[in-house]
């Protein structure tokens, strides 16, 4: 059903309200599995920037605390992400479809969104050595230097946010197990993200 102008405000005051900064934060002891198809209900979750600051040296502790295994808490991050681009570009669509004001903020909010999910994805599913793994952590860092330079000028918003585990501490087979269990949705994702802009500069 697609969303009227006045749930489309509702929900994008929502947005503008919550913080952008995305915090830490410790796995629901709950099994986390992917939605095998992109939900028609948007959620109330705020936008998230697209870079990610100085990764945290933060280790697994599966067995101990959450019970949970290695690939387990890194799906269960990437989900809660996947949930808020989902949203994002669903918001999106609706005001495109509807040929409303916000329309490309909204999209720019998707994009952001996506962006986010691609590059901790990124991270979590490749080696630290290889040249998509080090052109994150460029981009951080370039990112890093702007928000500095923005502090200076009194610029107090942040747009950086964290990921919950150091990626250069992720084993190999994990990398593998993510990819599975993520990489097609992620990919379903971007190229709806992708089409939704090409007709936006179509029409």
């Amino acid at each position: 059903m697609a969303m009227t102008p006045r749930s489309l405000l509702s929900l994008r005051s929502s947005r503008l309200l919550r913080p952008r900064l995305l915090s830490a934060r410790v796995a629901s002891p709950s099994p986390s599995i992917l939605p095998a198809t992109i939900s028609s209900a948007p959620k109330h979750r705020a936008p998230i920037p697209l870079h990610i600051q100085p990764i945290q040296s933060r280790q697994y502790s599966a067995s101990a605390s959450t019970g949970k295994s290695e690939p387990d808490q890194l799906v269960d991050e990437l989900q809660e992400l996947y949930e808020i681009a989902t949203d994002e570009f669903e918001i999106a669509t609706d005001s495109t479809d509807s040929a409303t004001i916000y329309a490309a903020s909204d999209r720019e909010s998707a994009r952001d969104a996506l962006n986010q999910l691609l590059a901790v994805y990124t991270l979590y599913t490749t080696d630290a050595a290889s040249a998509e793994f080090q052109s994150v952590l460029r981009e951080q860092e370039e990112r890093r230097q702007i928000e500095g330079q923005e502090e200076d000028e009194g610029d107090a918003e942040s747009q950086v946010v964290t990921t919950n585990f150091d990626p250069a501490q992720v084993t190999a087979p994990a990398r593998e197990e993510v990819r599975k269990r993520v990489g097609q949705r992620v990919r379903e994702l971007r190229n709806a993200v992708e089409t939704l802009e090409e007709r936006a500069m179509a029409d």
